[in-house]
Formats: C-alpha cells, sequence, structure tokens
C-alpha cells in the first residue's frame, strides 16, 4: 500500500484527469463532424436500392424478388423497425446482413433481422472477439454470435452478386461492398462532400494512413454508376465523385 501511494500513486489522479480530459474532447469533436454528416432520408433510391435513416447514419436494403439483403443495421432496432415499415417491407424478408463494419452505429440494429445471415470480413472479427481494441483496450460487440466470415471472393445471395472490397483503415477490416458490379456501398470508408469522396477526420479513423490509401481500392471501379456512404448519402455519379477525390 505504501508503494502504491508513494511517489508512482502521485500521478494517478492526473492520469485520470488527462483520460477524462480526453474522452471530453473527443466527444465535442465527434458531436461537430455528426452535425456535418447528411444521411439520406428513408425512401427509395433506385429501382432495388433503398435507404433505411437512423439519425445521422444510413444502412440501405437491395431488393430481391420479394426478399432483401442489408448493407449494415443502423443504431437503434426502434428506429430501424419504424423506419423500415415506411418502406412496406417486412423485416424478416431480409435474408442477409453484410456489415462494412462492426461500430455500433453500423450494427446496432442487427436484433431486427432475425431470420438473416450476418457477413463481415474475416479481418473486422478481430474488433469484437477482444484481439483489437476499437478504442484503447475497448473493443466492438455485436448483437449476434453467429456469423460468416468473408475475404475477397464473391458471395452470390439470390440473383444478387455481392463483392467485397477491403478498406481498412476506419477500423481494422472495414470493407465496401460492389453490389451487381452498378453499386457501391462505402459504410465508412469515405463520405460525400459536394459530390465528391473525402476522407472522415483522422480521430475518427482508427488508423488514418491507412485509410487513406483503402480510398485506391475502390477509385476506377469500371462499370460503377452509384456511390452509397454510411454518413453522407449517395451519389448517381459515381465516376465524378471518384475521380475527384485528391
Amino acid at each position: 500500500m505504501k508503494k502504491f501511494f508513494g511517489k508512482p500513486g502521485r500521478w494517478f489522479p492526473g492520469i485520470i484527469i488527462f483520460l477524462l480530459a480526453l474522452v471530453v474532447i473527443y466527444m465535442i469533436a465527434f458531436r461537430s463532424s455528426v452535425k456535418k454528416m447528411t444521411s439520406a432520408d428513408t425512401a427509395g433510391l433506385t429501382e432495388d436500392v433503398f435507404a433505411v435513416r437512423d439519425k445521422y447514419v444510413n444502412m440501405y436494403l437491395i431488393r430481391d424478388g420479394s426478399d432483401f439483403i442489408a448493407i449494415d443495421a443502423g443504431i437503434k432496432p426502434g428506429t430501424i423497425k419504424d423506419e423500415i415499415k415506411k418502406l412496406d417491407i417486412d423485416p424478416e424478408r431480409v435474408k442477409a446482413v453484410f456489415l462494412t463494419h462492426t461500430d455500433t452505429d453500423h450494427a446496432g440494429g442487427l436484433s431486427v433481422f432475425k431470420r438473416a445471415t450476418v457477413w463481415l470480413h474475416e479481418d473486422e472479427e478481430q474488433m469484437i472477439n477482444g484481439e483489437t481494441g476499437r478504442a484503447l483496450w475497448i473493443g466492438n460487440k455485436i448483437d449476434v454470435t453467429d456469423y460468416r466470415l468473408l475475404d475477397e471472393k464473391v458471395v452470390r445471395i439470390g440473383g444478387v452478386r455481392i463483392e467485397p472490397v477491403p478498406t481498412p483503415g476506419h477500423t481494422t477490416g472495414l470493407t465496401c461492398y460492389r453490389v451487381n458490379d452498378i453499386y457501391l456501398f462505402t459504410g465508412d470508408a469515405v463520405s460525400l462532400e459536394n459530390g465528391v469522396i473525402s476522407l472522415f477526420p483522422k480521430y475518427i479513423n482508427k488508423n488514418a494512413r491507412r485509410a487513406h490509401r483503402s480510398v485506391e481500392n475502390i477509385s476506377g471501379l469500371e462499370g460503377v454508376q452509384y456511390i452509397f456512404t454510411g454518413h453522407h448519402g449517395y451519389s448517381a455519379d459515381y465516376p465524378s465523385a471518384a475521380g475527384g477525390y485528391k
């Protein structure tokens, strides 16, 4: 006890105050970033793609006949249920959820889709199994224990072709999805500013340099027409959005 309250112990209150100050600064900066987010309202965006809005984030539904595939799952189950009801879509018709990553604002509503198979990239699993922390040592959690892991191989579900495009940086295994060749869903890999893709602030990305390098993986994708982001809506002009990035 004397050793703890001796000279080393004198640093303990200062360390706690420093950590609390960092948390406060981060929260203020995060709220500032949220105010700049421009997620799309819940609506049909194309003949077979629907946006579902939960506060400042979008998840998306892709129609496959009478069924649907989800990209991400929003924040709160209650909000997701209410918003999907506006589209006259039964959540039980969602047969698969592809997570771009496991942050709470993209995976919090998973429990809504009780019949869906959940997919995430194999490099993202470490964010939820305790191997890698999202912030310091604190990791992510998702509301399912049964999920499937992706690599770079194309997955076909019904009539939908889903191509994982790894874009690590925001999280260790963040993955974009190219769907049916013409749609690109980016999660938090990029934002959209004035119709051009951009990066999130460095403090939001786990590895800002890697996030910057990852943009190359989703630039110049031949045949892509639409780009759908997690927090900044979408563009029907992918070539201009990707071509304007610096």
